[in-house]
């Protein structure tokens, strides 16, 4: 069986491997197709509504590429590939709704969702175990970088790897913006094995110096973006809300899908896969009904593109949340709900910084037989990854509760604190 997907990016990805239709096919997979890749990156850019179905299949696509590659420096054998294609389709089969945006306010982790779904009673899990009856626990462990060879792991998860590579492609052609271009064919054929771990021939430089602007400039012009942020704010506060309403049996409209997570109580993956971003988007539609003053106006702030404001501010600028929090007081909001200062820890996409060993190991160059970090050949590159740029967002309402702006009076009491 030969199955053709067309691919915005890759223009066909052919399948013909039974196993991974069916794998496509299951039902925890197809679910993908109802989370965003980008959250709420759609208020922002409105191209940006692709979802974690089409990024698992380009990623399984760079995978298969990159180990066909490989194939021609080191040897690769049938199920060391088949592992690779599997971990690269299903690594990101659980995620939440909107993303990351549900795990700061549930405290759930996708990673963990997904071997979970990868080890439970899945269809993923059978169709898995009909290629061999430990392919699950391999599939899992490349995941979980314990994989017996440890280059496939850092092939889905690594400074460069098949995952950042395609969603950097991917988002950078939905959001409409160039930012998040370089050549994925060349960094491809570039790839070399030298320790288990994977390194880059020293032809391949200029392509993983694109990719490593690449992800310099999404994350700050995209992923970092104040409106999307706000937007994500906006969101979990709408969460952090509802759910503290319940806890206090004042929750009026009750969203049965939505119960076991505000009681805390822990699901089972047949629960879980039921959430997706049209549970939460019904939840909103149907609170900003709610007489719950608070969760009400959230909600519709959310859904009728009332953002908050944002304020850029130095790191070191003296500001006073005390003194901002005082003043929505006094228009009776609760600054738990409208104030928050953002910052760049807080955004889940990660620019190339190069740290400790162990931690963030550095994108390695083969030259001339030896293996050094990117930065001994590119001074572009060793200057954004010797320096991080600070940048910090303070949120707060545009207008009361009766419609009257407010946020005027707050940015002059900054400005004031700025001149001082």
């Amino acid at each position: 069986m030969k199955k053709y997907f067309r691919d915005p990016l890759y223009n066909f990805i052919i399948i013909n491997e039974t196993w991974i239709l069916d794998l496509i096919n299951s039902k925890e997979f197809q679910r993908l197709k109802q989370v965003k890749q980008l959250g709420t990156s759609e208020v922002t850019y409105y191209g940006a509504n692709h979802t974690r179905f089409s990024h698992s299949i380009g990623t399984m696509y760079l995978m298969d590429k990159a180990l066909a590659q490989l194939k021609n420096v080191i040897n690769i054998d049938e199920e060391t590939r088949k592992i690779g294609l599997a971990a690269a389709l299903l690594h990101d089969i659980g995620h939440g709704p909107f993303s990351h945006v549900f795990e700061k306010v549930i405290s759930t982790n996708h990673e963990q969702w997904t071997i979970d779904i990868i080890l439970g009673d899945t269809e993923v899990n059978r169709i898995l175990r009909a290629v061999n009856s430990d392919f699950p626990q391999k599939v899992a462990e490349v995941i979980k970088k314990e994989y017996e060879h440890k280059f496939v792991s850092y092939l889905l998860s690594s400074q460069l790897d098949v995952d950042r590579m395609d969603y950097l492609l991917r988002d950078s052609y939905y959001v409409g913006v160039k930012y998040g271009l370089f050549d994925v064919d060349m960094i491809i054929k570039s790839m070399l094995v030298c320790d288990d771990n994977i390194v880059i021939d020293y032809k391949g430089l200029y392509a993983v110096e694109q990719y490593v602007l690449a992800r310099h400039y999404m994350y700050w012009q995209v992923y970092y973006h104040k409106t999307t942020r706000g937007y994500e704010l906006l969101l979990q506060n709408i969460l952090k809300r509802a759910k503290y309403l319940y806890e206090q049996n004042l929750l009026d409209i009750k969203i049965d899908l939505l119960i076991p997570i505000f009681k805390n109580e822990k699901i089972n993956v047949e629960e879980y896969i039921q959430l997706n971003d049209s549970v939460i988007l019904y939840a909103i539609l149907s609170w900003k009904n709610s007489r719950d003053k608070i969760l009400r106006d959230l909600c519709c702030k959310y859904l009728y593109r009332d953002l908050y404001k944002a304020y850029e501010i130095e790191q070191s600028f003296p500001f006073s949340l005390d003194a901002i929090r005082e003043i929505l007081k006094n228009q009776n909001m609760d600054a738990e709900y409208y104030l928050a200062l953002d910052r760049p820890s807080n955004v889940i996409y990660d620019y190339y910084v190069e740290g400790e060993e162990g931690e963030k190991p550095p994108i390695l160059i083969n030259s001339m037989g030896k293996n050094k970090s990117i930065t001994r050949f590119s001074e572009s590159i060793k200057a954004i990854s010797g320096s991080q740029k600070i940048k910090y967002y303070l949120y707060f309402p545009r207008y009361n509760y009766e419609g009257v702006k407010i946020s005027d009076d707050i940015i002059k009491f900054l400005e004031e604190l700025k001149n001082e």
